[in-house]
């Protein structure tokens, strides 16, 4: 049997992408490597209320709203933005990979576990991927086939492509740890918290609170997540560390999205996550949407167009975003923990630029905050930012 699309990684997009595939009525199966959706758990969880204002997302695994988070300098000094309606949700991540699971299979995605694929040929009309099944290596001949194996990028490593930027991240599940606002999440930023990222307080449901942390590969995580377990016993030395896991995060993508004849890569193997704050789920759900279409129309016509112009349409649809972030990244790497205290000094002695953000932010949409540098420019008071033009300079040609 050839099958229209094959879906290498079980995980949202994957699963969405199944979904999708199936709702054009494709012959479509998954490829998941692990024995059940959902496991093991890698990120935070926290989604964009876009997601599921463009989607027919399941919201059966929301936990907490957001609508705001502070923001922490080395020192102490804190930011707090908070919105007046929920910004995005915290998500019980294995309850919502578990529903884009039933939903493909629903549409008769055939979902295929203890499958890692790690190999292709192609042939005239079809390919073949070769997978490990319980320690058999196994074959399934496809038309098209989609990579959402995350970010390990293992399949595609064994094609010959390289390994990303990415960062490598560690989070704790607590319990009794009182937060000071349920509805926002707080960022700690410095040398002392992260080295290439920030550290994080989340609520999660009920008395659970999750905490992480992300840094540049070869810093160990754990060293700097003991330092935000310092920080939180200035509230309470009564918490229970209830669960530990990690996991790694894509940033500067774009990367590789189309190879030929017929491969089309999505979400984290794709490096379709902000790099200032790590999330990819929002994004990573659009780009299937895309990616669908294009394959829908390609073995509607065999036209090899569609397929070819999938990332152009990426571009078009979200790349300036994950181009600014990721140069906001490189600046915000540029940075000593002088500099950081400085920015927010600027930021407290110009009360309007919190309530422009508050008005105007939005977490996936962070270009939004384009909207606070002409007043940034304009006011005296904030002419000290002027310093920090040549990093950014510099970072902006690193992106390019």
């Amino acid at each position: 049997m050839i099958w229209d699309v094959v879906i290498i990684g079980g995980g949202p997009v994957g699963n969405f992408s199944g979904y999708l595939s199936a709702s054009f009525g494709l012959k479509v199966a998954i490829l998941e490597e692990h024995g059940n959706i959902g496991e093991p758990i890698h990120c935070l969880g926290k989604l964009s209320v876009h997601a599921f204002n463009e989607f027919s997302l399941p919201t059966n695994s929301i936990l907490s709203p957001l609508k705001g988070a502070y923001f922490f300098s080395p020192s102490g000094k804190e930011i707090k933005l908070k919105k007046e309606r929920e910004d995005s949700y915290i998500l019980d991540r294995i309850e919502f990979d578990k529903n884009l699971g039933e939903m493909a299979e629903k549409k008769g995605v055939r979902i295929i576990f203890n499958a890692k694929a790690f190999d292709v040929n192609h042939f005239k009309g079809y390919s073949e991927i070769y997978f490990k099944e319980k320690e058999r290596i196994n074959k399934i001949k496809a038309r098209l086939i989609i990579d959402a194996e995350g970010a390990k990028r293992q399949f595609l490593r064994n094609l010959g492509l390289y390994q990303r930027p990415y960062l490598v991240g560690l989070q704790y599940e607590i319990s009794g740890i009182p937060l000071r606002d349920s509805e926002c999440v707080e960022l700690y930023f410095g040398k002392k918290y992260s080295k290439g990222f920030f550290a994080w307080v989340s609520p999660l449901k009920d008395d659970l609170t999750k905490i992480g942390v992300s840094v540049l590969p070869h810093n160990n995580p754990k060293i700097y997540l003991e330092n935000l377990i310092l920080k939180i016993k200035e509230r309470t030395n009564h918490f229970i560390i209830e669960k530990k896991y990690g996991g790694i995060i894509p940033i500067y993508g774009p990367y590789e999205m189309f190879i030929p004849p017929n491969l089309l890569i999505v979400g984290d193997a794709c490096g379709f996550n902000k790099s200032t704050t790590g999330g990819g789920i929002y994004f990573g759900l659009k780009g299937a949407k895309i990616a669908v279409n294009q394959i829908y129309k390609y073995l509607e016509t065999g036209n090899l167009n569609f397929l070819k112009a999938y990332p152009k349409l990426i571009k078009n649809s979200f790349g300036k975003e994950l181009f600014f972030t990721g140069l906001v990244r490189r600046f915000l790497n540029k940075l000593s923990d002088d500099n950081l205290e400085e920015i927010w000094d600027i930021i407290l002695d110009n009360s309007w630029i919190i309530k422009k953000l508050e008005e105007k932010g939005d977490t996936a949409y962070q270009t939004s905050i384009f909207s606070v540098i002409p007043s940034l420019i304009s006011n005296p008071k904030s002419l000290r930012s002027i310093k920090f033009i040549p990093l950014l300079l510099k970072s902006f040609f690193e992106s390019i």
